[in-house]
């Protein structure tokens, strides 16, 4: 049996989260609702800057893993920057008060024209390959950058390893050689370099090991092809616990890896005028939020089945990937969690399961569930399945509750259907 997760913001006997009643909350916003805490997101921001703060490193949030704009323009307003995966991503940023040299792209699969918008915006491109700089090759970019696939990957699940083989991401060094080489040819007369390996890694000795594989590869373009790097984008892949016997990542000592290891080229005459590049999004935001849902429904027959009113249409990780969120019921502390259960949500599909065999207390119709982690990769990968309303989102920041998003309805997701 594992043991109770301690989660920040949130009380032992799950009443309070951030300050305040989840039992006013839920009776203000109602259900689904997802709740976060702006201090903990500015933590966990310092965190990351302490571990570096050696080192003249600049964060980028990865605004993919949450594109709330109340809380993307607070982040921007902490000076850190943005990591967009694509047009919209950019103009997001550019709303939310970014200036264009705080933003890098990296999208993949992108039309010329929008690599050519994105371009005209002043935002730097990370590249996705050779192929995709073609297309704006009358308009390249002041700086032309590419992502580098290490030949290493490592993410939590299969879908969210973003290098080494069978991945669609990026290009090998003997790619890259070539890609540099005629974007020099073009014109270019600026470089950056990119990687990004995978998603919520735990192991600090990975970021040592790819880091390392990632400087030596841009250290060996550099020399080659005579170039120096104004940036390099490592980026992100920071991880958070999502069960009680995961360890949270030692931040300090990953940082450390990484710097250690681009030391080491930097004392042989590498990167003297580089920028060093983060993407942290989930470890920004995913323990910053909780989902509060209700229990709709309490099935007995073979098994006890929990009905919540939100499901696979708003934390489509679980089936997706086979991912795992805590849950807790509000107002009961872990002593009492006792009763084999599943957790399921209203979609038509026998995978729409947020929970298999899982303890909880012997509840009822009408209590609240609170679903862990729903920070990251939750609101901004939810969608209107079967007609089923996104969740409301309220941002406790400084002791104050700002509604910024409303409970989708049959009028705002059938809002653009001719009639």
């Amino acid at each position: 049996m594992s043991i109770p997760m301690i989660y920040p913001e949130l009380s032992a006997d799950c009443n309070i989260y951030a300050g305040k009643s989840i039992t006013s909350l839920v009776e203000k916003y109602h259900t689904p609702l997802i709740v976060y805490s702006m201090k903990r997101i500015n933590e966990n921001i310092s965190r990351i800057k302490e571990a570096f703060d050696d080192f003249p490193v600049k964060i980028h949030y990865a605004v993919k893993s949450n594109y709330n704009p109340f809380i993307v323009s607070k982040i921007i307003s902490n000076g850190t920057g943005i990591d967009a995966a694509n047009l919209n991503e950019v103009k997001l940023a550019l709303l939310s008060g970014a200036r264009p040299s705080d933003i890098i792209a990296t999208p993949n699969n992108l039309s010329g024209e929008e690599l050519a918008e994105i371009s005209e915006l002043g935002v730097t491109i990370n590249f996705d390959h050779a192929g995709q700089m073609e297309l704006i090759r009358e308009k390249l970019p002041e700086t032309v950058s590419f992502r580098i696939n290490p030949g290493i990957g490592k993410g939590e699940f299969a879908g969210i390893t973003t290098a080494g083989k069978n991945v669609k991401f990026g290009i090998s060094k003997d790619e890259a050689m070539d890609a540099y080489k005629t974007a020099k040819k073009y014109g270019a007369r600026k470089f950056g370099i990119h990687m990004m390996t995978g998603s919520s890694v735990l192991d600090p000795e990975f970021f040592r090991e790819s880091s390392k594989i990632f400087f030596s590869i841009a250290s060996e373009l550099s020399r080659s092809l005579g170039i120096e790097f104004s940036f390099m984008d490592i980026g992100g892949g920071f991880g958070v616990p999502y069960s009680p016997d995961a360890l949270p990542l030692d931040i300090k000592k990953t940082a450390g890896y990484i710097m250690e290891n681009f030391n080491e080229f930097h004392k042989k005459g590498y990167f003297e005028s580089t920028e060093l590049i983060l993407e942290p999004g989930r470890y920004i935001i995913s323990d910053a939020a909780i989902l509060l849902a209700s229990i709709t429904s309490i099935k007995n027959s073979t098994h006890r089945i929990i009905g919540l009113d939100t499901g696979m249409n708003t934390l489509i990780r679980i089936p997706l990937y086979g991912a795992h969120h805590e849950i807790k019921i509000a107002g009961y502390n872990n002593s009492v969690y006792t009763v084999p259960s599943d957790v399921t949500g209203q979609v038509c599909e026998n995978t729409d399961y947020l929970a298999h065999d899982i303890l909880l207390p012997d509840v009822s119709v009408g209590n609240v569930a609170i679903i862990l982690n729903a920070g990251a990769y939750v609101s901004s990968m939810a969608s209107n399945y079967n007609l089923l309303g996104t969740p409301a989102e309220v941002v406790i920041d400084d002791g104050m509750e700002i509604l910024t998003r409303e409970h989708s309805t049959l009028d705002t997701m059938l809002t653009g259907f001719l009639k």
